[in-house]
């Protein structure tokens, strides 16, 4: 007697699951953090100014005529807009015929490609060295990111300069060694003494493990479910770094990996609120001439990145991935 087998069977149903997974990596924890803040022109420019050091000495004879010290002058700043886009076209019967996972292929490429533009940016706002100044031509306009902001309070590899943020000058990478606890703690110090908080530690996935291994977290283990001896956690790793001026947050960036120095070779002590996200064109959608049977889109946004004082901000390089 023959058995009928599915092989044989005529126009059996799919079994296909009406959702799109997508695990792709989408968070951006500083672009996300930091303020927004309009600005009026490509070039966008701002002061920033520092007190003396205390002068303990600061003593005048009863009687004395006024001197006259220099007076000092604030620092200049700018930095330049990036235009970050992407676009796609979609043809009139793919976005008519069924699809499983999502009713229109325009609305779902919106919203994927938004979410890939956000990542450019908080790449952008990160790696890049210097500010570039668009030509108008075939030189795109790109912001300086914190690779190349950070001046004043930095741990260097052998051969290593600072960047110089005032004269767009790029870091020199240095020989690449392990990140230790001594250069995260040097680096606080003078962070510190220079007017800031540290208050976030932001860090390569990678260097988080590391620093998951100094010493500043205090307590490696916590109690589950108390009285119970069996029920005791032990803690490998730490989201805060409780240091002699405060607690500083560790942030694991997954945007900070690849072969950019300024991402996967560089450690960020920040402050958020000493930045802001400066917008000429915040995200818009457009959708451009149609030219036959497809719709075509664009989203882009300008932006770039305000660093209001460096020097309360703090930067670990030349460190091994």
């Amino acid at each position: 007697m023959a058995t009928l087998t599915t092989n044989n069977v005529v126009r059996v149903s799919e079994d296909v699951e009406n959702r799109i997974y997508n695990y792709r990596p989408s968070d951006t924890p500083l672009v996300s953090s930091i303020a927004r803040r309009p600005v009026k022109a490509k070039l966008h420019e701002w002061t920033a100014d520092t007190y003396r050091a205390p002068n303990a000495n600061n003593a005048a004879v009863e009687g004395a005529d006024a001197t006259f010290p220099a007076v000092s002058q604030p620092g200049q700043y700018s930095n330049r807009t990036q235009i970050i886009t992407d676009s796609f076209k979609i043809s009139g019967s793919t976005e008519a015929v069924k699809k499983y996972g999502r009713a229109s292929e325009v609305a779902y490429q919106k919203t994927k490609k938004m979410v890939e533009l956000k990542k450019d940016i908080e790449a952008a706002a990160i790696g890049n060295a210097t500010a570039v100044q668009d030509d108008g031509t075939s030189t795109a306009g790109k912001m300086r990111g914190l690779y190349g902001w950070i001046a004043t309070n930095n741990s260097l590899g052998t051969g290593g300069v600072a960047p110089n943020p005032q004269t767009n000058t790029a870091p020199t990478a240095g020989t690449l060694r392990d990140f230790t606890e001594d250069m995260l703690k040097a680096v606080i110090l003078s962070v510190y003494q220079n007017g800031g908080n540290a208050d976030v530690l932001l860090v390569s996935p990678s260097h988080k493990q590391q620093v998951s291994a100094f010493i500043g977290n205090v307590q490696r283990t916590n109690e589950v479910a108390a009285g119970n001896p069996r029920n005791v956690r032990l803690q490998t790793s730490f989201t805060f770094y409780g240091h002699d001026f405060g607690v500083t947050r560790v942030v694991p960036n997954r945007v900070m990996s690849g072969a950019d120095a300024g991402l996967v070779n560089t450690a960020y002590i920040c402050d958020y609120d000493k930045m802001a996200l400066g917008q000429l064109r915040p995200f818009q959608t457009m959708e451009l001439a149609r030219t036959g049977d497809a719709e075509a889109w664009q989203i882009l946004t300008e932006v770039t990145l305000i660093v209001d004082q460096e020097s309360t901000l703090g930067a670990i390089r030349d460190l091994n991935p």
